[in-house]
């Protein structure tokens, strides 16, 4: 049965050249639309700024958004991207595991790691790469990769732990990885 008074979600992503006050105008238009921020992310690539977040409030404040936005977004030279959602359903995982992972920078490090994950049927919950530029002349980039997963039930953490090894020793990365029990 549809509730008028029931929370909606809104998944919006911007972009644009990185300036002071530009997440400002956006998050203002946010809370004047009557809207919540339940979840954000803002990250710097190049000059480019790009902010992500959840959004959640009735029907008309998400729609809004939906109309408000984009209008907003050409005004500042953003570009945006918006798709309606449901609220986030928590699930319980028994392990869930952090993998880190530091090599010099090349082509197609990210894929090895997440065609890895994917093979094995484990959930990224969250990525994070990074390169640092050397100082030397020379010398290769270094690359930083961290990775947040959660284990499905039955993972064996020993052989997921062996295997994740000898993918980092084929790769010559160095790389470990962390294990967090949960207890329901």
């Amino acid at each position: 049965m549809w509730c008028k008074n029931m929370e909606h979600y809104l998944v919006v992503t911007a972009v644009g050249t990185d300036r002071p006050g530009i997440s400002d105008e956006v998050t203002r238009l946010i809370t004047l639309c009557d809207c919540n921020i339940v979840d954000s992310r803002l990250a710097l690539f190049g000059k480019e700024f790009t902010l992500i977040m959840l959004l959640s409030g009735s029907a008309n404040a998400i729609t809004r958004v939906e109309s408000t936005l984009p209008l907003k977004a050409s005004e500042h030279d953003l570009l945006t991207v918006m798709k309606r959602t449901s609220k986030h359903e928590c699930r319980h995982y028994p392990y869930t595991a952090d993998f880190h992972i530091e090599a010099n920078d090349s082509p197609g490090l990210i894929e090895q790691f997440t065609r890895f994950f994917a093979s094995r049927a484990i959930d990224i919950a969250s990525l994070s790469a990074h390169t640092v530029e050397s100082e030397q002349n020379g010398s290769p980039n270094r690359f930083q990769l961290q990775i947040g997963t959660n284990l499905p039930e039955g993972c064996n953490l020993m052989t997921l732990q062996e295997e994740f090894e000898a993918l980092c020793q084929d790769l010559t990365v160095n790389g470990n990885v962390t294990f967090v029990g949960h207890n329901q």
